[in-house]
């Protein structure tokens, strides 16, 4: 009977033996801790965002009609006064109908005047006619020349769009700055609208400097009180793998924009293409902005903080795995480490928060 005790009690004790050992061991691994460090801290916002040229450029058309020929197109690299496209004008019948009874009047009138003209200068020569008899039908020749010039250059313009006798045939299009031409949108043949006061005509090329872009995106009002012009920062192409370039801030549009009920500022940035890479105008990018930073200053895991009611405290553990509570003050966070202005030494065990 005693030896059955013993035995029994041998069980008991290896038992609460290996559950003391299990509790101390689960005990000092929920207890997990770190020190506070001195690191930097660097507030970092990505902003996704596209390139664009600093200044494009519409070559638009002053006459109505048709896209008869294109001397470009879009890739090719031109000046200022180059040949773009042609376009030939749809003359009016009605209009031609009338300027060519206004030519015909006026010849016939001419014909008159030159008649009487001749006739009365060899009266004039021989002293017949007073001076002043002469002189009104001198005048009224003369009138009748230039009306008759007046009539054929307007029934010229009416059927070809332009007179010979003008420097700048609107029926050519030439490029009024020098760039690459981005896009022809529309073909040889397309139906041409001009450009006036009510209408903004027909687009027939778009032209940009490719050695001017600048990077475009909206950043929300959280952040706009971080952005200043002037500021620089890297911009990754999302095309161009491994390869940043850097970017000036330069416009912060003074009003936001409501965008799914987040209020955003449209902001742009001057490309800085010092390494000559071959940038094109629709590149998505991502815009890495520096906002705040700290540095060497003393930071903790920011999940190891933990929130009640308006208090932000910490547990700290002594050397017999005790926890003690004390209330910190964080300050900047990088999203993974937070800096603390009070509160913490090197020298405190902060309990890991198992988030």
């Amino acid at each position: 009977m005693g030896k059955k005790l013993n035995i029994i009690a041998l069980i008991v004790l290896v038992i609460f033996l290996i559950g003391f050992f299990l509790a101390n061991t689960q005990k000092k691994e929920f207890f997990t801790n770190e020190s506070p460090r001195i690191m930097n801290i660097v507030h970092k916002n990505y902003i996704s965002g596209i390139l664009i040229p600093e200044k494009e450029v519409e070559l638009k058309s002053q006459i109505s009609g048709i896209l008869k020929k294109m001397y470009v197109k879009a890739g090719d690299t031109i000046k200022r006064g180059d040949l773009i496209a042609e376009v030939s004008v749809l003359p009016n019948p009605q209009n031609i109908e009338t300027a060519s009874k206004t030519l015909t009047t006026c010849q016939i009138n001419y014909n008159k005047c030159k008649k009487e003209y001749e006739q009365y200068k060899r009266l004039f020569e021989k002293k017949v006619v007073a001076e002043q008899e002469f002189d009104k039908y001198a005048d009224a020749y003369l009138i009748s020349v230039e009306e008759l010039k007046s009539a054929k250059k307007q029934l010229e313009i009416i059927k070809t769009g332009y007179s010979k006798d003008q420097e700048n045939i609107p029926n050519f299009i030439r490029s009024t700055v020098s760039g690459t031409v981005l896009e022809i949108p529309l073909k040889e043949g397309a139906s041409i609208t001009e450009r006036n006061n009510y209408n903004e005509g027909s687009n027939l090329a778009s032209i940009a400097n490719l050695q001017s872009l600048i990077f475009k995106a909206k950043v929300n009002e959280s952040d706009i009180s971080y952005l200043k012009k002037g500021m620089i920062f890297n911009i990754e192409i999302s095309a161009l793998k491994n390869q940043s370039i850097q970017a000036e801030l330069t416009h912060i549009t003074p009003k936001a924009k409501e965008e799914n009920g987040i209020m955003k500022f449209d902001i742009e940035a001057k490309v800085r293409n010092d390494n000559n890479i071959q940038l094109y105008p629709g590149f998505s990018a991502v815009a890495e902005m520096i906002l705040d930073r700290r540095d060497s200053v003393l930071s903790i895991k920011e999940r190891n903080l933990i929130f009640k009611n308006d208090s932000i405290y910490v547990e700290l553990l002594d050397e017999n795995f005790k926890i003690q509570k004390r209330v910190v003050k964080p300050g900047l966070s990088d999203g993974i480490r937070i800096e603390i202005l009070q509160g913490l030494s090197s020298d405190d065990k902060v309990k890991v928060q198992k988030n």
